[in-house]
């Protein structure tokens, strides 16, 4: 990432402040490589708060992950209902990438990549259908224990918002930046905090624009007023 030294200073000061208000009270565990996998490519856009209610959902109205990977994105759809954004696309990006574990492991499971080097399981990711470095990101960190940090969408607009990273820097590109600036053993920790500064930034935003949004209906309502009169 352009100017990442100076970047880096700038995240180290502010990191402390978003963890304080972070309030993080444990660290999860993820024992599914594959329901991390969902979970992270269905909460790209809202974080995994919603994104496991969708899971759950799946997993109450499907006999498993295999079933999952023979549906539609329509029929996953109607059983997640709009509990994510961009529902039926998350579905697509789901069964794609169930597909493609499939057709390599002749089963829905990516147990195997326990067995193999943590920069093998890594590259696994690379050009599997329907995981973008997010959901590749999140099994290595979550399932996996590797060293990776994964950055959703709110979290990547709320870094380039703070002016903590560079404007035109991508998601695999910050990503690689926080992990070289964050230990190993602090990368899990990071991880939940930026998740939860990326939806304070973004309520923020929400209610800032409701006030902006009244005060432009009632100067409009005033001058209504105005021209009756």
């Amino acid at each position: 990432m352009k100017d990442g030294t100076r970047y880096a200073a700038r995240f180290k000061r502010a990191y402390a402040k978003m963890k304080k208000s972070a309030a993080i009270a444990e660290i999860p565990e993820w024992p599914d490589p594959i329901e991390r996998l969902a979970t992270a490519i269905l909460g790209i856009e809202c974080g995994d708060h919603q994104a496991l209610r969708a899971v759950k959902k799946l997993n109450e109205a499907m006999v498993d992950w295999n079933e999952v990977r023979a549906s539609y994105p329509v029929e996953l759809h109607r059983v997640i209902g709009n509990q994510v954004p961009s529902a039926e696309l998350r579905c697509a990006s789901l069964i794609r990438a169930l597909n493609a574990i499939y057709n390599r492991e002749h089963v829905v499971s990516l147990e195997r990549l326990r067995s193999i080097g943590r920069r093998e399981a890594r590259h696994y990711f690379d050009d599997l259908d329907g995981v973008d470095s997010y959901a590749a990101a999140s099994v290595i960190l979550w399932s996996l224990g590797g060293h990776a940090i994964p950055v959703g969408d709110r979290a990547l607009t709320a870094l380039r918002g703070a002016d903590l990273v560079h404007p035109t820097a991508g998601r695999a590109d910050v990503q690689a930046f926080l992990e070289r600036h964050v230990a190993a053993d602090k990368a899990k920790e990071t991880a939940l905090v930026l998740e939860a500064f990326g939806a304070a930034t973004k309520s923020a935003r929400s209610a800032r624009k409701k006030v902006a949004a009244k005060k432009q209906t009632k100067k409009k309502t005033k001058k209504r007023r105005r021209a009756k009169s």
